[in-house]
């Protein structure tokens, strides 16, 4: 089972991943961590941990409320690591206030079992360091970030950003083999095999 939350200025998709023992996992608490709390604590969840996609700050302003509240683990790929500390890189400097994560993140290594959910890293850079895309077994679910949006994909000219990386992610997804609901960190919803077909970047690569 799967919950949306749209959060914060820019309108970051969060997910709230639960299943019928009461266990959860947060992904991308952008801002606004009360809204989530307010979710989970409604139906009774335990908090296993919280993953990151990347470190942008849009996607990251609610990790350390959340941590405080539910001291889980946090995971992301070691590669984005430092957008979490440095205001240029996450954006923060130029979107708001200055904006440092202090909780400790661990490596999400590229197959992990947090709970009763399998947890499957993809590293597809190019929007940003370390920017994933994460897959949940249970729910045959893909959350793609910044990486891969409905008819779209992520911006490549922030810091950190790099065209080249951008277009070995798109060979990487175009050849992922698939075949899931896409949850991304803004938008709508797809399906991965929609999206190799249809989408203009994926088509003309």
């Amino acid at each position: 089972m799967i919950k949306r939350l749209i959060l914060g200025e820019m309108q970051v998709n969060c997910y709230v991943v639960y299943n019928d023992l009461k266990e959860c996992i947060i992904i991308d608490p952008g801002a606004n961590g009360q809204k989530v709390k307010r979710f989970v604590e409604s139906l009774e969840l335990e908090v296993k941990a919280i993953l990151l996609t990347h470190g942008h700050c849009d996607h990251i302003g609610g990790v350390d409320y959340l941590y405080d509240l539910y001291h889980c683990p946090i995971y992301m790929k070691t590669e984005g690591m430092e957008l979490l500390h440095n205001v240029s890189w996450n954006l923060s400097a130029a979107f708001g206030e200055p904006l440092v994560v202090k909780a400790i993140v661990n490596k999400a290594e590229d197959s992990m079992v947090i709970a009763h959910f399998h947890i499957h890293w993809y590293l597809m850079e190019g929007h940003c360091l370390g920017s994933s895309m994460i897959y949940v077994e249970e729910d045959n679910v893909l959350f793609s970030g910044d990486v891969l949006f409905a008819g779209s994909i992520g911006r490549y000219d922030f810091p950190t950003s790099s065209s080249r990386q951008t277009k070995e992610t798109l060979y990487k997804l175009k050849s992922l083999e698939l075949d899931c609901r896409v949850l991304p960190g803004h938008g709508e919803e797809t399906n991965l095999k929609y999206e190799q077909q249809h989408n203009y970047y994926l088509k003309n690569i």
